[in-house]
């Protein structure tokens, strides 16, 4: 037969009904040699298809049960899974349906037509998926958050999202589009221009780099976080730029709320910590108060008697202690005050020696206090407040959990951390000066320390603490770059532990040589205007500085001064209080007296100085400012000091209203 010598497999098939249901099955009652070697058996006639395979046998039943159903031939291709063939198919029904008979010509489809049809289909199918994913990528960057721009190099718009338009349109009034030239958009924007202009040649240069700019009116400004990249084509060369602009506003606002919140949280534990200093301080301040009374009685005494030597040394006496509530008050003041941090070099051994009388005044008579720390050790970077508040801080804690007395002892020392150490503490290794402030209190057990330093916690009864001390600590030397850590067990008291980076010498703190006295000055005949409104204080300075050689005109209040000066006084220079009564403050007495020669040097005096801007004061070498109560000596070395930096070179004056009226203490 014509059919055995065929290279395309023939087989007739009889159709079958079955278990699984009508013509659910075959069976074979011709094929041909191709047929057998297609399919990969070696016999077929007479076994049905779910003998031959039954695993495939769905896969193929139903096609040829439907053309003898139809009587419509068919084509297709399909696997036969058995021997990994890929056939092409043909079916038709001989004779009625009634004889149950298809025959089916096949035959097997090359590999390399497979191949390519194979390519071909997946290549279909990633395109399907590249316009897909375009499509999504489109709709995704158009609905974005994002403001998105695009250009080529010649800077003319190629892209811009739907969020882009409407915060572009929103902002300018422009709703910019495809083909758009940059310059042209921003062209009536000269202030957005100037900071947008530099940055597109950066990206396409190549550069891809992230800039914050904030855009709009100073009252209401919107923050933008500008992530920009080079545009690259196929081959990987520059062909433009792109924009992703997010609008951080909210952020930025939120981190500003979240700045103030902490500034005020720390403004409120430096408050804390004041008011359990309160008792202390009276007692301490009263105990000075009483020795510069008693040694002043006793002074006038001995002069009563003639004894003038006896006399000079209770003077003295007076004198020192009068030195030491100066610098107690000048010290709750600083440590009190609501400014902002300025990290610098710090000597801790100085600090904590400067610190005695605070720390000193906050425990009970029953607390033994031990300085420990050692001169000469490494200086270390941090705003000094912020560490007298921490150390303060520690210092009532430790008294607290010394109820019945005990020993508060601060040491510190040089430590040079190695990798494996530094690990440990959550620190890069390096070199840090170790604070300790250990007491020997009751102490805390494993589960109390691991909590003490989160915000808020505290094991003290209600109102008597706010559970911020050791938070606020860890805040601070953690801003530092150092790190706080807690060794403590019940019964054995408690020991924190600070670790803050070495700074590298350079500048050391300077020692104060201020009370050196300079002799009397030469320029006899000098006019210097004081105004203060407290008598005893005001006639002091007067007879101080004609001992010294100075003509004085004194005036009590800003209103007499200004009149003086209205009426022809040029003094040489200005003493004047800050805090002066009515509604005319030393800053408009100064600024009355620039307006008229601003060479004049002027020496501030406060007894607060809560509303002084000391950079202004200290930006030029003829404005100065002196702390009340001060010594004599130092009044006149300020006054000399002045005088020369006058005649040396001429004051930077500050202009007529630099200097805001606020309300000031004397």
């Amino acid at each position: 037969m014509l059919s055995t010598h065929m290279a395309e497999g023939f087989c007739v098939l009889e159709l079958l009904d079955g278990p699984q249901g009508p013509l659910s099955d075959y069976r074979y009652i011709f094929s041909n040699d191709a047929c057998l070697r297609h399919t990969g058996h070696d016999k077929q006639m007479g076994q049905t298809v779910r003998e031959l395979i039954p695993d495939e046998a769905d896969a193929w039943v139903p096609r040829f049960a439907e053309v003898l159903r139809t009587g419509q031939s068919t084509h297709f291709e399909q696997r036969l899974k058995i021997s990994d063939r890929l056939l092409t198919i043909s079916a038709h029904r001989l004779g009625r349906a009634s004889d149950r008979r298809v025959a089916v010509l096949f035959t097997g489809v090359p590999a390399s037509q497979q191949a390519r049809d194979l390519l071909y289909e997946q290549a279909e199918k990633r395109m399907d998926r590249a316009e897909t994913n375009s499509r999504l990528l489109g709709e995704l960057v158009d609905h974005s958050l994002a403001n998105v721009f695009a250009a080529d190099c010649s800077l003319r718009l190629v892209a811009i999202n739907r969020t882009a338009r409407e915060t572009f349109e929103r902002l300018h009034g422009i709703s910019p589009k495809v083909g758009d030239h940059v310059r042209a958009i921003l062209a009536g924007q000269p202030q957005i221009m100037e900071k947008f202009q530099p940055l597109w040649p950066r990206v396409i240069a190549g550069e891809s780099f992230i800039e914050m700019v904030s855009i709009g009116p100073p009252d209401a400004p919107r923050h933008y976080e500008m992530r920009y990249n080079p545009l690259r084509d196929a081959e990987g060369q520059i062909c433009g730029g792109y924009l992703f602009a997010y609008d951080i506003t909210s952020r930025v606002l939120e981190q500003e709320r979240l700045s103030q919140a902490e500034e005020a949280l720390r403004q409120s534990q430096k408050m804390e910590a004041i008011g359990q200093l309160t008792g202390g301080i009276a007692h301490d301040f009263n105990n000075l108060l009483g020795g510069i009374v008693g040694a002043l009685e006793l002074a006038d005494k001995r002069m009563t008697q003639g004894r003038q030597q006896d006399s000079r040394h209770m003077l003295g006496i007076a004198r020192q202690n009068t030195s030491r509530a100066t610098a107690l008050v000048q010290r709750l003041l600083a440590f009190a005050r609501q400014q902002a941090l300025v990290p610098q070099p710090v000597d801790v051994h100085h600090l904590v020696a400067d610190m005695h009388d605070l720390i000193h005044s906050s425990l009970d008579r029953h607390i033994e206090y031990v300085d420990a720390t050692l001169a000469g050790q490494w200086l270390v970077r941090v705003d000094p407040s912020q560490l007298e508040g921490t150390l303060l801080n520690l210092c009532i804690n430790a008294r607290d959990a010394m109820a019945q007395g005990g020993t508060l002892r601060i040491s510190s020392a040089n430590c040079q951390m190695d990798a494996s150490q530094a690990a440990t503490l959550q620190l890069p290794a390096g070199q840090y000066l170790h604070i300790q402030v250990e007491d020997s209190g009751c102490g805390m057990t494993q589960e109390i320390s691991a909590r003490a330093a989160e915000p808020f916690f505290t094991t003290k009864p209600l109102g008597q603490g706010t559970g911020l001390g050791l938070s606020m600590a860890y805040g601070f030397v953690r801003q530092s770059a150092g790190q706080l850590s807690i060794d403590s067990s019940p019964g054995l008291g408690t020991c924190i532990h600070l670790y803050l980076p070495r700074v590298r010498p350079g500048s050391a703190p300077e020692a104060d040589d201020t009370e050196q006295m300079i002799k009397p000055s030469s320029a006899g005949q000098s006019l210097i205007l004081l105004v203060e409104d407290q008598p005893t204080l005001r006639l002091v300075i007067r007879e101080v500085l004609e001992e010294h050689g100075f003509q004085v005109q004194d005036f009590e209040d800003g209103h007499k001064a200004l009149r003086a000066l209205a009426e022809g006084t040029r003094p040489s220079l200005l003493v004047v209080d800050i805090g002066l009564p009515g509604d005319i403050d030393g800053y408009q007495v100064a600024n009355a007296c620039w307006a008229i020669d601003e060479h004049v040097p002027t020496l501030f005096i406060t007894g607060y100085d809560g509303a002084i801007d000391n950079s202004r004061i200290s930006g030029s070498p003829t404005i100065a400012l002196l702390h009340k109560p001060f010594e004599l000596t130092l009044l006149t070395s300020r006054v000399e000091e002045l005088l020369i930096a006058a005649r040396s070179r001429p004051a930077q004056g500050l202009e007529r209203g630099d200097w805001t009226s606020t309300p000031a203490g004397d």
